[in-house]
């Protein structure tokens, strides 16, 4: 079974930190008990210019995490981050064997 990778790339606005890493925190908690690991860059030379990455165990586990009642823990904290987020973009790539 293929793993899938998961990236959503954005910028936070100056004054927004804070605010930004309170909600991200909630994710990082989350998806800490998953098999789903998650990593949260920031772009050098880009400040607040963020990446999430995810990688998925298969491809199943990935669309399953399109399930609202999956993410509803922490859909508050998702809500916030894509309200401080713009120029959102969003990459899929599947594990070649």
């Amino acid at each position: 079974m293929a793993k899938v990778l998961f990236r959503v790339s954005y910028s936070i606005a100056d004054g927004k930190r804070a605010d930004y890493l309170a909600a991200i925190a909630n994710v990082r908690s989350f998806y800490a008990g998953t098999e789903t690991q998650f990593a949260l860059f920031e772009t050098k030379g880009k400040h607040n210019h963020f990446q999430e990455v995810y990688t998925y165990p298969t491809a199943e586990a990935y669309d399953a995490s399109d399930d609202p009642e999956a993410t509803a823990p922490i859909s508050g904290a998702i809500e916030k981050i894509y309200s401080l987020a713009k120029d959102v973009s969003y990459d899929v790539s599947t594990e070649v064997a």
